[in-house]
This record gives structure tokens, C-alpha cells and sequence, in this order.
């Protein structure tokens, strides 16, 4: 098994003199959203939520996962270009930007497609390029990392973060799948997926007594927390998260 531990968080486990920073005081957001632009190549991460013709975006910033500002847009309609989708951004009637996806048929294995593999956001002469990671269960952000839950080839679940502080220092790198993501700055594999009538819950051992465990209760906002030997090390509230599945990634034209 490979396992690597972010530094914040062995420091808090290992009940260290130097507790964590305390969080940003960021509201988390129940409602689920259109996608989430985690930046692979800018120190940025894009909320977007829509609601009809009206996308709302909220920009957090990295390393400190503050909410820096909010932008609305109306959506144009969408054109398809070189296997793409762009999704138009206008303000007052004009070009502002745009959102774009590949077609999950373009895909060296389509049915990977878990959740719509967003590829950038474009807001005036800004672009960011968002990670996208195949057979993506559950993709959210905290104030101080953002993660991915996702399925390796046999179906065994993985869990990934992407620690803020580390943000300056991870590359971006593609792999297979057509994944674009940056180097981690924690793994945990072989997780266990828990459903009940509140939500579903996943839990990753990590070795040495400690889990992490991410709880998604249905309708609600979302939970991150660390333990050891079944005493609380650290907890963390999602800000928001989006999930995908593989009956998504059958349906025809899913946005």
C-alpha cells in the first residue's frame, strides 16, 4: 500500500506543539454545484453554481482557502469545437469568458467519466485548468485542502489531498485516462464506502491507528476528519463538494 502523510496533519496527529492555523471563516455551501475548478496551474479554486441561464461563481484562494470575491454571468449557449464543449460566460450582453469540457467520448475510456471532465475556466483574460480525475466518486474542498475520492481500474477506492500549503510547490502532471491533476500531498488506498438513510461515509486506514474519513450527509454540507485509534485528531467542514458515479458517466449527454 502507498501511503503519504500531509505534513499539517502528522503534526496534529502526532499531538506536536504546533497546532494547525485555524480555519478561514468560510460558510459552508449545501447546495450542490454545477462543478468545482480546482486550479492545477494557478493557485485558484472556482465554485460554480447554475441555475438555468445564470452562473454564479465564488473564487477560494490557496494557500489559505479564503473566499476571495463572487461573480455572476449569464450562459450562453453551448458550441461544440475539436471534441470540446464550451459553455459561454457573458456580462452586459458581452463575451466574459467561458467553461470548458471534453466530450467523455473523446476520452481514452469513456465510461471513466464519472463526473464531466471540465478542463478549464476562462473569466476575462484569466484561464485556470481544472483537475480532473477518472472514476472521480467525490471531489470538495476544506479551508485548508482540497481532495478527491476516486476508483482505481479494479474499483478500489483512493483518497488524494492537495494541501493549500502546498500549492506553490506541486506540478502539474497528466496521466492515464486523460487525468491532469498535480503531485499529492497525501494518498490513502483500498477505502470502504458506508451508505445509510443520512448519507453515504468513507474511510481510509492510513497505518499506525489513523483514518481519514469523509462524511457526505444527504441535503447538508460535509465533513472531513482525521483519527487515531479512534480519538478525534482533527476535523475539517467541507465547503462544498460534488460527487460523481458510473451511472452517471452512462448517461447520454450529461452535463
Amino acid at each position: 500500500m502507498r501511503r503519504a502523510f500531509a505534513t499539517a496533519l502528522l503534526l496534529a496527529a502526532c499531538g506536536q506543539s504546533e497546532p494547525p492555523p485555524p480555519l478561514p471563516e468560510t460558510e459552508q455551501v449545501a447546495d450542490a454545484p454545477w462543478f468545482i475548478c480546482d486550479g492545477v496551474d494557478a493557485p485558484a479554486l472556482l465554485l460554480l453554481h447554475r441555475d438555468g441561464n445564470t452562473v454564479r461563481v465564488a473564487e477560494y484562494d490557496k494557500p489559505n482557502g479564503a473566499l476571495v470575491d463572487r461573480y455572476d454571468y449569464a450562459l450562453a449557449e453551448p458550441e461544440g469545437a475539436a471534441g470540446s464543449v464550451y459553455f459561454g460566460l457573458q456580462r452586459d450582453g458581452a463575451d466574459a469568458g467561458h467553461a470548458r469540457h471534453i466530450n467523455p467520448g473523446m476520452l481514452e475510456t469513456p465510461g471513466a467519466a464519472y463526473t464531466t471532465p471540465f478542463t478549464s475556466v476562462q473569466l476575462g483574460a484569466r484561464s485556470v485548468s481544472c483537475r480532473w480525475l477518472p472514476r472521480t466518486r467525490v471531489l470538495g474542498f476544506t479551508g485548508r485542502r482540497s481532495f478527491v475520492i476516486h476508483e482505481d481500474q479494479d474499483g478500489d477506492l483512493i483518497y488524494t489531498t492537495y494541501d493549500f500549503a502546498d500549492a506553490a510547490t506541486a506540478q502539474a502532471i497528466d496521466l492515464s485516462d486523460n487525468a491532469h491533476t498535480t503531485t499529492f500531498s497525501a494518498e490513502v488506498r483500498n477505502g470502504q464506502e458506508m451508505m445509510s438513510a443520512e448519507g453515504v461515509t468513507y474511510r481510509f486506514e492510513a497505518g499506525e491507528g489513523f483514518s481519514y474519513i469523509v462524511r457526505l450527509p444527504r441535503g447538508g454540507a460535509g465533513q472531513l476528519d482525521v483519527m487515531r485509534d479512534g480519538a478525534s485528531v482533527q476535523s475539517e467542514p467541507l465547503i462544498a463538494f460534488q460527487q460523481g458515479s458510473a451511472e452517471a458517466a452512462a448517461l447520454p449527454g450529461a452535463e
